[in-house]
Protein backbone atom coordinates (compact mmCIF):
# COMPACT_ATOMS: atom_id res chain seq x y z
CA UNK A 1 0.00 0.00 0.00
CA UNK A 2 1.60 3.37 -0.70
CA UNK A 3 2.52 5.72 1.58
CA UNK A 4 1.60 9.22 0.77
CA UNK A 5 -0.33 10.93 3.71
CA UNK A 6 1.53 13.32 6.11
CA UNK A 7 0.27 14.75 9.45
CA UNK A 8 0.82 17.99 10.61
CA UNK A 9 1.70 18.32 14.29
CA UNK A 10 2.86 20.89 16.17
CA UNK A 11 5.48 23.08 14.12
CA UNK A 12 6.07 19.82 12.69
CA UNK A 13 4.84 17.30 9.85
CA UNK A 14 5.47 13.51 9.96
CA UNK A 15 5.16 11.26 7.15
CA UNK A 16 4.45 9.54 4.78
CA UNK A 17 1.77 7.15 5.78
CA UNK A 18 -0.28 4.75 4.34
CA UNK A 19 -3.75 4.47 5.31
CA UNK A 20 -3.78 1.55 6.94
CA UNK A 21 -1.51 3.41 9.15
CA UNK A 22 -3.77 6.18 9.64
CA UNK A 23 -6.19 3.72 10.64
CA UNK A 24 -3.85 2.31 13.83
CA UNK A 25 -3.53 5.90 14.42
CA UNK A 26 -7.41 6.43 14.16
CA UNK A 27 -7.84 3.66 16.12
CA UNK A 28 -5.75 4.65 19.63
CA UNK A 29 -6.72 8.05 18.87
CA UNK A 30 -3.38 9.54 18.03
CA UNK A 31 -5.26 11.37 15.37
CA UNK A 32 -8.83 12.53 14.96
CA UNK A 33 -11.00 14.05 12.41
CA UNK A 34 -9.28 17.18 12.76
CA UNK A 35 -6.25 16.65 12.38
CA UNK A 36 -4.92 18.26 9.34
CA UNK A 37 -3.59 16.05 6.90
CA UNK A 38 -1.58 15.94 3.12
CA UNK A 39 -0.46 14.52 0.40
CA UNK A 40 1.72 15.63 -2.96
CA UNK A 41 -0.71 16.96 -5.42
CA UNK A 42 -3.17 18.13 -2.84
CA UNK A 43 -2.92 22.29 -3.04
CA UNK A 44 -3.35 22.72 1.19
CA UNK A 45 -3.59 21.13 4.69
CA UNK A 46 -7.22 20.29 5.02
CA UNK A 47 -8.69 18.62 8.21
CA UNK A 48 -8.59 14.22 8.17
CA UNK A 49 -12.83 14.46 8.24
CA UNK A 50 -12.85 16.91 4.99
CA UNK A 51 -10.41 14.57 2.55
CA UNK A 52 -13.00 12.41 0.79
CA UNK A 53 -10.48 9.58 0.72
CA UNK A 54 -10.05 9.39 4.50
CA UNK A 55 -13.57 10.33 5.49
CA UNK A 56 -14.71 6.30 6.24
CA UNK A 57 -11.99 6.79 9.03
CA UNK A 58 -14.06 9.74 10.82
CA UNK A 59 -17.33 8.02 10.69
CA UNK A 60 -15.72 4.34 11.37
CA UNK A 61 -14.33 5.49 14.56
CA UNK A 62 -16.94 8.37 15.50
CA UNK A 63 -18.54 5.45 17.44
CA UNK A 64 -17.67 5.16 21.30
CA UNK A 65 -16.02 1.38 20.99
CA UNK A 66 -13.36 3.27 19.40
CA UNK A 67 -12.54 5.95 21.90
CA UNK A 68 -9.96 4.77 24.24
CA UNK A 69 -11.00 4.35 27.86
CA UNK A 70 -10.77 6.35 30.48
CA UNK A 71 -10.07 6.10 33.89
CA UNK A 72 -11.32 7.60 37.05
CA UNK A 73 -8.99 10.41 37.81
CA UNK A 74 -6.15 10.89 40.24
CA UNK A 75 -2.63 12.58 40.41
CA UNK A 76 -0.95 8.91 39.76
CA UNK A 77 -3.06 8.45 37.05
CA UNK A 78 -2.40 12.06 35.25
CA UNK A 79 0.87 11.68 35.33
CA UNK A 80 1.06 7.53 34.20
CA UNK A 81 -1.28 9.39 31.16
CA UNK A 82 1.04 11.83 30.43
CA UNK A 83 3.92 9.84 30.42
CA UNK A 84 2.61 6.59 28.76
CA UNK A 85 -0.48 7.60 26.26
CA UNK A 86 -0.85 11.10 25.65
CA UNK A 87 -3.43 12.26 23.66
CA UNK A 88 -2.68 15.11 20.73
CA UNK A 89 -5.05 18.00 21.46
CA UNK A 90 -7.76 18.53 18.52
CA UNK A 91 -6.10 21.20 15.81
CA UNK A 92 -8.94 23.50 14.35
CA UNK A 93 -9.93 24.08 10.81
CA UNK A 94 -6.71 26.67 10.16
CA UNK A 95 -7.20 29.58 7.27
CA UNK A 96 -4.90 28.32 3.80
CA UNK A 97 -2.61 30.69 4.74
CA UNK A 98 -1.72 30.30 7.80
CA UNK A 99 -0.64 26.50 6.82
CA UNK A 100 2.25 25.99 4.03
CA UNK A 101 2.35 22.68 1.98
CA UNK A 102 5.06 20.29 3.57
CA UNK A 103 8.87 22.37 3.28
CA UNK A 104 11.68 20.10 1.64
CA UNK A 105 14.24 18.10 3.41
CA UNK A 106 16.67 20.10 5.27
CA UNK A 107 14.48 22.89 5.78
CA UNK A 108 15.07 25.04 9.40
CA UNK A 109 11.70 23.28 11.24
CA UNK A 110 11.97 19.93 9.89
CA UNK A 111 15.07 18.66 11.53
CA UNK A 112 13.69 17.85 14.29
CA UNK A 113 11.83 14.82 12.74
CA UNK A 114 13.27 11.87 13.20
CA UNK A 115 14.61 9.32 10.41
CA UNK A 116 14.03 5.42 10.82
CA UNK A 117 14.85 4.99 7.34
CA UNK A 118 17.09 2.57 8.17
CA UNK A 119 14.57 0.30 9.94
CA UNK A 120 12.11 0.35 6.84
CA UNK A 121 12.76 -1.12 3.11
CA UNK A 122 10.95 1.70 2.08
CA UNK A 123 11.98 4.10 -0.10
CA UNK A 124 12.19 8.04 0.12
CA UNK A 125 12.19 10.58 -2.49
CA UNK A 126 14.35 13.59 -2.13
CA UNK A 127 11.19 15.68 -3.23
CA UNK A 128 9.21 14.63 0.26
CA UNK A 129 9.70 15.19 3.60
CA UNK A 130 11.26 13.24 5.59
CA UNK A 131 9.65 10.24 6.90
CA UNK A 132 8.96 8.99 10.78
CA UNK A 133 8.13 5.06 9.99
CA UNK A 134 5.37 3.48 11.96
CA UNK A 135 7.38 2.06 15.00
CA UNK A 136 8.72 5.76 15.85
CA UNK A 137 5.07 6.32 16.88
CA UNK A 138 4.24 3.41 18.09
CA UNK A 139 6.08 0.86 20.81
CA UNK A 140 5.44 -2.90 20.85
CA UNK A 141 2.96 -2.33 23.54
CA UNK A 142 1.05 -0.34 21.41
CA UNK A 143 1.12 2.87 23.09
CA UNK A 144 1.65 6.45 21.58
CA UNK A 145 5.13 8.11 21.02
CA UNK A 146 5.51 10.09 18.09
CA UNK A 147 2.49 12.35 19.08
CA UNK A 148 3.15 12.51 22.80
CA UNK A 149 1.68 15.87 24.46
CA UNK A 150 3.74 17.94 26.17
CA UNK A 151 4.09 17.69 29.61
CA UNK A 152 4.24 21.51 30.11
CA UNK A 153 1.05 23.13 31.13
CA UNK A 154 -0.43 25.55 27.65
CA UNK A 155 -0.44 28.01 30.95
CA UNK A 156 3.02 28.59 31.51
CA UNK A 157 4.11 28.88 27.73
CA UNK A 158 1.95 31.99 26.82
CA UNK A 159 3.65 33.91 29.91
CA UNK A 160 7.20 32.52 28.63
CA UNK A 161 5.88 34.15 25.08
CA UNK A 162 5.20 37.55 26.36
CA UNK A 163 8.10 37.83 28.63
CA UNK A 164 10.39 36.63 25.39
CA UNK A 165 8.89 39.41 23.27
CA UNK A 166 9.16 42.07 26.02
CA UNK A 167 13.23 40.98 26.35
CA UNK A 168 13.39 41.16 22.54
CA UNK A 169 11.91 44.62 22.43
CA UNK A 170 13.83 45.92 25.14
CA UNK A 171 17.23 44.62 23.45
CA UNK A 172 15.52 46.25 20.20
CA UNK A 173 14.81 49.81 22.26
CA UNK A 174 18.55 49.62 23.74
CA UNK A 175 20.50 48.99 20.73
CA UNK A 176 18.40 51.83 19.10
CA UNK A 177 18.57 54.28 21.53
CA UNK A 178 22.56 53.43 22.17
CA UNK A 179 22.73 53.96 17.82
CA UNK A 180 21.21 57.22 18.28
CA UNK A 181 22.69 58.61 21.02
CA UNK A 182 26.39 57.46 19.67
CA UNK A 183 25.85 58.34 16.24
CA UNK A 184 26.15 62.15 16.50
CA UNK A 185 29.55 63.27 14.97
CA UNK A 186 31.99 66.25 16.28
CA UNK A 187 32.20 68.48 13.38
CA UNK A 188 32.26 72.00 13.75
CA UNK A 189 31.73 73.89 10.86
CA UNK A 190 32.02 77.53 11.95
CA UNK A 191 32.78 80.81 9.59
CA UNK A 192 33.32 84.14 10.63
CA UNK A 193 35.37 82.71 13.89
CA UNK A 194 38.99 83.85 15.18
CA UNK A 195 40.50 80.41 14.64
CA UNK A 196 41.86 80.57 18.40
CA UNK A 197 38.41 80.13 19.47
CA UNK A 198 37.27 77.81 17.41
CA UNK A 199 40.34 75.46 18.48
CA UNK A 200 38.84 76.41 21.79
CA UNK A 201 35.63 75.11 20.99
CA UNK A 202 36.27 72.60 19.55
CA UNK A 203 38.32 71.18 22.59
CA UNK A 204 35.69 71.55 24.95
CA UNK A 205 33.49 69.45 22.64
CA UNK A 206 36.21 66.46 22.12
CA UNK A 207 36.28 66.17 26.39
CA UNK A 208 35.86 62.47 27.54
CA UNK A 209 34.63 63.40 30.57
CA UNK A 210 31.55 62.35 32.73
CA UNK A 211 30.58 66.03 33.62
CA UNK A 212 29.60 68.37 31.00
CA UNK A 213 32.08 71.11 29.78
CA UNK A 214 31.43 74.25 27.93
CA UNK A 215 33.16 77.34 26.13
CA UNK A 216 31.48 79.96 24.37
CA UNK A 217 33.05 82.77 21.80
CA UNK A 218 31.97 85.58 19.72
CA UNK A 219 32.09 85.83 15.74
CA UNK A 220 33.94 88.62 13.96
CA UNK A 221 31.22 90.83 13.36
CA UNK A 222 30.35 90.58 17.21
CA UNK A 223 26.46 89.25 16.27
CA UNK A 224 26.31 85.62 17.23
CA UNK A 225 27.71 83.87 20.37
CA UNK A 226 28.67 80.23 19.15
CA UNK A 227 28.92 77.46 22.35
CA UNK A 228 29.83 74.00 22.53
CA UNK A 229 29.70 71.39 24.55
CA UNK A 230 31.40 67.90 25.36
CA UNK A 231 27.95 65.80 25.61
CA UNK A 232 26.39 64.92 22.00
CA UNK A 233 22.57 64.74 21.11
CA UNK A 234 20.28 67.94 21.52
CA UNK A 235 20.84 69.85 24.46
CA UNK A 236 18.12 72.86 25.51
CA UNK A 237 20.24 75.69 26.65
CA UNK A 238 20.01 78.71 28.78
CA UNK A 239 23.33 80.79 29.06
CA UNK A 240 23.27 83.79 31.17
CA UNK A 241 26.52 86.23 31.14
CA UNK A 242 27.69 89.10 33.66
CA UNK A 243 30.18 91.06 32.80
CA UNK A 244 33.33 91.43 35.47
CA UNK A 245 33.98 94.78 36.55
CA UNK A 246 37.29 96.52 34.40
CA UNK A 247 37.62 93.75 32.53
CA UNK A 248 34.98 94.62 29.76
CA UNK A 249 35.14 97.89 27.11
CA UNK A 250 32.50 99.75 29.05
CA UNK A 251 31.82 101.40 32.35
CA UNK A 252 28.70 100.11 33.14
CA UNK A 253 27.65 96.67 34.58
CA UNK A 254 25.97 94.37 31.79
CA UNK A 255 23.81 91.10 32.13
CA UNK A 256 22.22 89.48 29.52
CA UNK A 257 21.22 86.00 28.36
CA UNK A 258 21.14 84.07 25.21
CA UNK A 259 18.65 80.65 24.52
CA UNK A 260 18.35 78.16 22.31
CA UNK A 261 19.74 74.68 21.06
CA UNK A 262 23.19 72.92 21.13
CA UNK A 263 22.90 69.97 18.42
CA UNK A 264 25.93 67.90 17.44
CA UNK A 265 27.55 69.55 20.00
CA UNK A 266 27.69 73.16 18.64
CA UNK A 267 25.20 76.05 19.52
CA UNK A 268 24.44 79.11 17.11
CA UNK A 269 22.91 82.23 19.05
CA UNK A 270 22.05 85.13 17.39
CA UNK A 271 19.54 87.04 19.52
CA UNK A 272 20.82 88.23 22.95
CA UNK A 273 18.53 89.27 25.67
CA UNK A 274 19.92 92.41 27.47
CA UNK A 275 19.07 91.98 31.45
CA UNK A 276 20.68 95.00 32.58
CA UNK A 277 23.13 97.55 31.35
CA UNK A 278 22.42 100.18 28.31
CA UNK A 279 24.28 97.43 25.79
CA UNK A 280 26.28 94.84 25.12
CA UNK A 281 29.84 95.84 25.66
CA UNK A 282 33.09 92.96 24.77
CA UNK A 283 35.11 91.82 27.22
CA UNK A 284 35.18 89.16 30.06
CA UNK A 285 32.09 87.76 31.52
CA UNK A 286 30.86 84.85 34.44
CA UNK A 287 29.13 82.45 31.94
CA UNK A 288 26.38 80.58 33.78
CA UNK A 289 24.97 77.47 31.67
CA UNK A 290 21.68 75.48 32.04
CA UNK A 291 20.83 72.75 29.95
CA UNK A 292 18.49 70.08 29.27
CA UNK A 293 18.48 66.83 27.38
CA UNK A 294 15.43 65.55 26.35
CA UNK A 295 15.58 61.58 26.25
CA UNK A 296 15.16 60.14 23.19
CA UNK A 297 11.90 58.56 23.77
CA UNK A 298 10.20 61.75 25.59
CA UNK A 299 11.92 63.46 21.89
CA UNK A 300 10.18 61.16 19.57
CA UNK A 301 6.92 60.76 21.66
CA UNK A 302 6.38 64.16 23.09
CA UNK A 303 3.12 63.45 24.68
CA UNK A 304 4.96 61.48 27.48
CA UNK A 305 6.65 64.95 28.30
CA UNK A 306 3.64 65.32 30.74
CA UNK A 307 4.05 62.37 32.63
CA UNK A 308 6.67 61.90 35.72
CA UNK A 309 8.23 59.06 35.46
CA UNK A 310 9.13 60.24 31.58
CA UNK A 311 10.24 63.65 32.83
CA UNK A 312 13.10 61.91 35.18
CA UNK A 313 14.70 60.01 32.10
CA UNK A 314 15.65 64.06 30.75
CA UNK A 315 18.98 64.70 32.12
CA UNK A 316 19.67 68.43 33.40
CA UNK A 317 22.76 70.30 33.02
CA UNK A 318 24.54 73.16 35.10
CA UNK A 319 28.26 74.57 34.32
CA UNK A 320 29.88 78.01 35.72
CA UNK A 321 32.72 79.16 34.13
CA UNK A 322 34.51 82.44 32.40
CA UNK A 323 34.63 83.54 28.85
CA UNK A 324 36.37 86.38 26.71
CA UNK A 325 33.22 87.17 24.37
CA UNK A 326 35.67 89.45 21.87
CA UNK A 327 35.72 89.39 18.37
CA UNK A 328 39.64 90.12 18.12
CA UNK A 329 42.70 87.91 19.90
CA UNK A 330 43.12 87.65 23.57
CA UNK A 331 45.97 89.90 23.31
CA UNK A 332 44.44 92.35 21.33
CA UNK A 333 41.45 92.57 23.81
CA UNK A 334 44.22 93.05 26.88
CA UNK A 335 46.02 96.11 24.85
CA UNK A 336 42.37 97.64 23.97
CA UNK A 337 41.55 97.24 27.47
CA UNK A 338 44.40 99.15 28.81
CA UNK A 339 44.10 102.20 26.45
CA UNK A 340 40.23 101.87 27.29
CA UNK A 341 40.90 101.81 31.20
CA UNK A 342 43.44 104.75 30.73
CA UNK A 343 41.06 106.59 29.12
CA UNK A 344 38.22 106.01 31.27
CA UNK A 345 39.83 106.35 34.31
CA UNK A 346 40.65 109.56 33.23
CA UNK A 347 37.30 110.82 32.28
CA UNK A 348 35.94 109.26 35.62
CA UNK A 349 38.87 111.26 37.83
CA UNK A 350 38.32 113.94 35.62
CA UNK A 351 35.48 115.71 38.17
CA UNK A 352 36.84 114.20 40.88
CA UNK A 353 40.48 116.20 40.53
CA UNK A 354 38.40 119.19 40.01
CA UNK A 355 36.74 119.04 42.94
CA UNK A 356 39.53 118.32 44.77
CA UNK A 357 41.95 121.29 43.35
CA UNK A 358 39.05 123.61 44.04
CA UNK A 359 38.82 122.53 47.58
CA UNK A 360 42.93 122.77 48.07
CA UNK A 361 42.36 126.35 46.73
CA UNK A 362 40.00 126.78 49.23
CA UNK A 363 42.36 125.45 52.13
CA UNK A 364 44.95 127.80 50.61
CA UNK A 365 42.90 130.90 50.98
CA UNK A 366 41.82 129.75 54.04
CA UNK A 367 45.25 129.65 55.44
CA UNK A 368 46.24 132.42 54.13
CA UNK A 369 43.51 134.74 55.45
CA UNK A 370 44.42 133.15 58.79
CA UNK A 371 48.58 133.75 58.20
CA UNK A 372 47.08 137.32 57.42
CA UNK A 373 44.92 138.47 60.29
CA UNK A 374 46.96 136.50 63.11
CA UNK A 375 49.87 138.61 61.93
CA UNK A 376 47.77 141.19 61.74
CA UNK A 377 46.86 141.11 65.12
CA UNK A 378 49.64 141.03 66.71
CA UNK A 379 51.06 144.55 65.48
CA UNK A 380 47.47 146.45 66.61
CA UNK A 381 47.95 148.94 69.13
CA UNK A 382 44.86 151.05 68.12
CA UNK A 383 41.13 148.95 66.66
CA UNK A 384 41.89 151.24 63.43
CA UNK A 385 45.15 149.74 62.98
CA UNK A 386 43.45 146.46 61.47
CA UNK A 387 42.62 148.83 58.07
CA UNK A 388 45.94 147.41 56.92
CA UNK A 389 44.82 143.66 56.72
CA UNK A 390 41.30 144.78 55.11
CA UNK A 391 43.14 146.76 52.60
CA UNK A 392 45.23 143.64 51.68
CA UNK A 393 42.29 141.15 52.48
CA UNK A 394 40.39 142.91 49.79
CA UNK A 395 43.24 143.28 47.17
CA UNK A 396 44.28 139.58 47.64
CA UNK A 397 42.30 137.34 48.64
CA UNK A 398 38.63 138.28 48.17
CA UNK A 399 38.55 138.46 44.39
CA UNK A 400 39.78 134.65 44.08
CA UNK A 401 37.17 133.26 46.76
CA UNK A 402 34.59 135.36 45.37
CA UNK A 403 35.27 133.80 41.82
CA UNK A 404 35.35 130.56 43.38
CA UNK A 405 32.38 130.59 45.13
CA UNK A 406 30.50 131.78 41.80
CA UNK A 407 31.93 129.47 39.34
CA UNK A 408 30.89 126.02 42.39
CA UNK A 409 27.70 128.50 42.52
CA UNK A 410 27.50 127.86 38.65
CA UNK A 411 28.36 124.17 38.59
CA UNK A 412 25.84 123.13 40.97
CA UNK A 413 23.05 124.34 39.06
CA UNK A 414 24.08 123.03 36.38
CA UNK A 415 26.92 119.94 36.93
CA UNK A 416 24.83 117.86 39.59
CA UNK A 417 21.43 117.55 38.39
CA UNK A 418 23.22 115.44 35.73
CA UNK A 419 25.25 113.38 38.10
CA UNK A 420 23.31 109.88 38.40
CA UNK A 421 26.13 108.55 40.02
CA UNK A 422 26.03 108.80 43.78
CA UNK A 423 29.56 108.54 44.01
CA UNK A 424 30.06 112.00 41.94
CA UNK A 425 28.01 113.65 44.60
CA UNK A 426 30.82 113.67 46.83
CA UNK A 427 32.24 117.09 47.83
CA UNK A 428 29.50 118.41 45.64
CA UNK A 429 29.59 122.49 44.53
CA UNK A 430 27.33 123.02 46.36
CA UNK A 431 29.24 122.19 49.50
CA UNK A 432 32.30 124.58 47.51
CA UNK A 433 29.67 127.35 47.70
CA UNK A 434 29.08 127.39 51.63
CA UNK A 435 32.55 127.08 52.14
CA UNK A 436 33.49 129.73 50.14
CA UNK A 437 31.37 131.76 51.95
CA UNK A 438 32.41 130.92 55.26
CA UNK A 439 35.66 131.47 54.45
CA UNK A 440 34.63 135.35 53.24
CA UNK A 441 32.14 135.76 56.14
CA UNK A 442 35.06 134.98 58.45
CA UNK A 443 37.62 137.41 57.60
CA UNK A 444 34.53 139.95 57.36
CA UNK A 445 33.15 139.42 60.71
CA UNK A 446 36.86 139.51 62.13
CA UNK A 447 37.56 143.03 60.50
CA UNK A 448 34.20 143.97 61.93
CA UNK A 449 35.26 142.68 65.33
CA UNK A 450 38.42 144.29 65.98
CA UNK A 451 37.72 147.68 64.56
CA UNK A 452 34.77 147.85 67.22
CA UNK A 453 36.96 147.67 69.88
CA UNK A 454 37.89 150.96 71.85
CA UNK A 455 41.00 149.73 72.98
CA UNK A 456 43.27 146.85 71.90
CA UNK A 457 44.83 145.32 74.98
CA UNK A 458 46.93 142.08 74.84
CA UNK A 459 43.54 140.13 76.67
CA UNK A 460 41.19 141.31 73.73
CA UNK A 461 43.88 140.20 71.52
CA UNK A 462 43.74 136.68 73.15
CA UNK A 463 39.94 136.86 72.95
CA UNK A 464 39.79 137.90 68.81
CA UNK A 465 42.66 134.84 68.47
CA UNK A 466 40.61 132.38 69.95
CA UNK A 467 37.32 133.20 68.22
CA UNK A 468 39.31 133.36 64.81
CA UNK A 469 41.37 130.07 65.61
CA UNK A 470 37.69 128.63 66.63
CA UNK A 471 36.11 129.50 63.33
CA UNK A 472 39.32 128.47 61.21
CA UNK A 473 39.09 124.86 63.05
CA UNK A 474 35.39 123.92 62.29
CA UNK A 475 36.34 125.32 58.54
CA UNK A 476 39.22 123.54 58.09
CA UNK A 477 37.71 119.74 59.40
CA UNK A 478 34.82 120.51 56.72
CA UNK A 479 37.96 120.41 53.80
CA UNK A 480 39.44 118.12 55.27
CA UNK A 481 36.45 115.81 55.44
CA UNK A 482 35.88 116.40 51.90
CA UNK A 483 39.39 116.06 50.48
CA UNK A 484 39.81 112.53 52.37
CA UNK A 485 36.16 111.29 50.44
CA UNK A 486 37.89 112.60 47.04
CA UNK A 487 40.84 110.55 47.63
CA UNK A 488 38.92 107.56 48.19
CA UNK A 489 37.09 107.89 45.57
CA UNK A 490 40.05 108.45 43.38
CA UNK A 491 41.91 105.38 44.78
CA UNK A 492 39.30 103.39 43.79
CA UNK A 493 38.59 104.39 40.31
CA UNK A 494 42.73 104.39 39.66
CA UNK A 495 43.15 100.60 40.89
Amino acid sequence: MNKEWFIFKGTHHLGPFSIKEMEEFMSVGEITAQSLVWREGAEKWEALGKVRELAFLSEAYKTPDFTPPKKPYSKMNAVKEVQKTPVLPDLPDLPDEDLPPPMPPGFLGVENSIDFSAKTNDTISDDEPPPLPLDAILDPTGAGKGFQKSSRPSSKIVPRVVFSVVVVLFIAIVGWFFVNEKSASIQLRVKGLMPVYLEKLSETAEQKISSIAVAIALSLDGKTIFATTNKDGEILAIIKLRSIPKRVLGTDDVELMVRGVIKNHLGEFGKMQLISGPQFVPGEYDVDFTGRKMHFLNKRFKFLNGIDFFKKLNTNYTYKTQALIYAGTPREFEKKLLEYTDTIVAEQLKPFNDKLERLQTFMSILNKTSEDYLLALEKVKKPKDINAFETQYIKEISPILQSLVIAASELAKKGEALETDSRKKVATYTSQVQLGKQIGELGADMITETRAMKKITDKDKAVLRLKFQKRHSSIMSQIDAHIAKLNAEIKKISN
